[in-house]
């Protein structure tokens, strides 16, 4: 299965207000979509807004948010399930 490094490209942007995690994930998975879906599982939380304040949308899934790309990297396993491998959760 491949190997995907997601990386956070706006961290300024509120909509990280609902991520746990605001660093580098690498992922295995077996497509872009599939990535993305994988670290939103991990990393998600939900948010208190005030009225005024607007909603925060999950950055995970977001490509004007998060750059993906697939990697070739030995440190990282293609074979296994889908999942975060990194940061260790």
């Amino acid at each position: 299965m491949p190997i995907w490094k997601l990386t956070p490209l706006d961290l300024s942007d509120p909509s990280w207000e609902a991520s746990a995690h605001r660093g580098l994930a690498i992922v295995r998975a077996r497509d872009e979509s599939d990535a993305r879906a994988t670290a939103a599982k991990a990393f998600d939380v939900k948010t208190r807004f005030g009225p005024r304040g607007g909603a925060k949308f999950p950055p995970w899934k977001r490509a004007a948010l998060v750059k993906a790309e697939r990697i070739d990297d030995r440190r990282y396993e293609a074979e296994g399930p889908a999942g975060v491998l990194e940061p260790s959760i």
